[in-house]
């Protein structure tokens, strides 16, 4: 496979995990993640690792959160890494919404996304409109 050829797959890759947010399809999470998954940003009482570790955080990212709408703001890709900016627009259980952007990378092995590394910001949407719907 060319480098070009990686590139194009891995981002979209990211493109589709992006996509299992939205959604809350889990069909493919096995396919995209290595069993040795590794999240470096994952909650500390999470104990799990690979695909079952993703798929807890989209879960209980979607169960705890009445509307959720995530966008990809920018993606840059080299080799075996892709780079995502995102905006997460969501309403939680109380009707609040709220703004995260996130800084997101990936690391590829064999297809697989086998590392995450990411950064956050919150903060309160003072729109009246409701981005998620």
């Amino acid at each position: 496979m060319t480098n070009t050829h990686r590139v194009s797959q891995n981002k979209a890759t990211m493109k589709k995990i992006v996509d299992i947010f939205n959604t809350g399809d889990l069909a493919d999470v096995d396919l995209i993640f290595s069993p040795d998954y590794i999240d470096h940003q994952r909650p500390a009482e999470m104990e799990i690792n690979g695909p079952n570790e993703f798929k807890q955080i989209v879960m209980g990212t979607r169960q705890s959160l009445r509307k959720l709408k995530v966008t990809i703001e920018e993606l840059i890709a080299g080799d075996d890494k892709v780079v995502g900016r995102l905006q997460w627009h969501i309403t939680d259980l109380a009707g609040k919404k709220i703004k995260r952007e996130t800084i997101d990378i990936l690391r590829f092995v064999n297809n697989q996304v086998v590392e995450h590394w990411g950064a956050e910001a919150w903060r309160t949407d003072k729109s009246s409109a409701d981005p998620a719907s």
